[in-house]
């Protein structure tokens, strides 16, 4: 017994490398000599996923190309937005009211600058396309979220004279007419990786961009319109904010993901859009020392409400590869090892992306890239499958101590609940580990008030075998065994 809980504590202290795996299906959805990146996934209100991603023949190429494919005949069918012609880059994706899709994405024109480009398939193609910018000036890398008004909104940026200046302009098209371009700040915006917008219940947007950014990030920037004006908001992060992304709830919740350049860790900022209400103070959704979160990361919440965040590891003590974290309020799990780079195979990270619904299905894209035939290509990749989250229930009996009851059945293929009292309220985690005391599952991670608790745990994605579940409080830790059989 002194072994095993010398091993518990070796666990925890490299909690970190103790990472679980998702252990999904894998789809190659391009896998060539091509360079597949920058893509994207979306659940469509039928469940059924749609993708953009761009794709350049060669690191050097002179011309990238727009990809869309869908999976609504049962597999994937990939259809070829844009030509060969021109250079073409950066594609996003969104859905309106009535289930169509929208993209836009860069293009360079005559001059040689990038301007921005959008289309629908509500006339069943991609064909006709609208220029949302046209001056001789880059506007580049655009962000785009489609209202339920038949409006479609773009935040980007341009990058003249060495100044990045951030912009916002929306496009009606139903009306087909181009709203005025908006300048949000000039010559202290970041980059292309540091832009972002979504739209709430109420046709709202809501804008997300850092400042300044360098060694050090910067200012995170936010801007809402549920006044009726445009205008900004304090985030309260005045400095060393990078890389921020923006989803909203179902129930209006604005969740604002960024990495904190001091500490690289991921950070989730909220408020309720609407109430005129001002952010929470942020909450750390990634452990402290897992290496160096990456940028183009994906972000999505299911009809729950619950948060999904992957993004791209690049640092050691954490393996080089693609993570995936979720949660809700302050409980999040430890980050979920998706894909891992084999340096046999995989020289680099990539874009990712991720889609959720509320039933627990989630869908996972990602692009790692390759040395192949003398050049760098990068191929397209997709996980998708159920994700069981916990659910703890409290039966606010009256607990008089603490106590970690057997878990049962048990033994158990492949769910068993673990039944606990807490006395007082305080901070509490409830984790699982395999029989070499790493940890392989966070069921419990979350200040929980005093009471009777009963915690559902599935393992339909282990193996057989004996694991062990400890309880941990300030004042009160306590292991137990379960057997699971397959």
């Amino acid at each position: 017994m002194y072994k095993f809980f010398t091993l518990i504590f070796f666990a925890f202290a490299v909690s970190v490398n103790a990472q679980s795996y998702l252990n999904f299906p894998i789809d190659t959805l391009v896998k060539d000599n091509y360079y597949n990146y920058r893509n994207m996934v979306r659940f469509d209100a039928n469940g059924k996923l749609h993708m953009v991603n761009s794709r350049q023949l060669g690191t050097n190429s002179a011309t990238r190309e727009i990809f869309y494919r869908n999976n609504i005949s049962g597999s994937f069918v990939t259809t070829q937005i844009t030509n060969n012609a021109v250079d073409d880059n950066y594609a996003v994706a969104g859905f309106d009211a009535q289930n169509f899709v929208h993209i836009g994405w860069e293009r360079k024109d005559a001059g040689g600058n990038f301007q921005l480009i959008y289309a629908n398939n509500r006339n069943g193609t991609f064909v006709d396309t609208t220029w949302i910018t046209t001056s001789n000036v880059n506007k580049a890398t655009p962000f785009m979220a489609v209202g339920k008004d038949s409006t479609v909104h773009f935040v980007y940026y341009t990058y003249a004279t060495g100044n990045n200046n951030a912009y916002y302009r929306n496009y009606n098209f139903i009306t087909k007419v181009l709203g005025p371009e908006v300048l949000l700040s000039a010559g202290n915006t970041g980059s292309e990786n540091d832009i972002e917008v979504a739209v709430d219940n109420n046709n709202k947007i809501h804008i997300i961009y850092t400042t300044n950014i360098n060694i050090n990030g910067g200012a995170l920037k936010y801007f809402t319109n549920e006044s009726g004006t445009l205008t900004e908001m304090n985030t309260g992060i005045s400095a060393n904010g990078e890389y921020p992304d923006i989803t909203i709830s179902n129930t209006n919740v604005v969740n604002i993901v960024y990495r904190f350049s001091t500490d690289k860790r991921l950070y989730v900022l909220r408020r309720t859009a609407g109430t005129g209400n001002p952010f929470d103070a942020p909450v750390a959704i990634t452990p402290a020392g897992l290496g160096n979160p990456a940028y183009w990361r994906g972000i999505s919440t299911d009809a729950n409400g619950r948060l999904y965040v992957t993004f791209q590891n690049s640092t050691a003590p954490a393996p080089k590869g693609f993570f995936l974290v979720h949660g809700t309020g302050t409980s999040f799990v430890n980050p979920i090892l998706v894909f891992e780079d084999s340096t046999s195979s995989y020289i680099g990270r990539g874009s990712s992306s991720v889609a959720a619904k509320g039933n627990g299905e989630v869908a996972i894209s990602f692009d790692p890239t390759a040395s192949r035939n003398g050049d760098v290509a990068s191929d397209l990749f997709l996980k998708r499958g159920t994700i069981t989250i916990t659910s703890i229930q409290n039966t606010n009996s009256i607990a008089n101590d603490f106590s970690l009851a057997q878990n049962y059945p048990n033994p158990f293929n492949p769910s068993t609940v673990i039944n606990f009292t807490l006395p007082f309220s305080g901070f509490v985690k409830l984790k699982v580990f395999n029989s070499l005391g790493k940890e392989v599952e966070s069921l419990v991670n979350e200040n929980l008030n005093a009471g009777s608790y009963s915690v559902k745990f599935n393992a339909s994605d282990f193996a057989g075998g004996v694991y062990f579940y400890k309880l941990e409080t300030e004042n009160f830790s306590e292991t137990k065994k379960m057997i699971l059989i397959k």
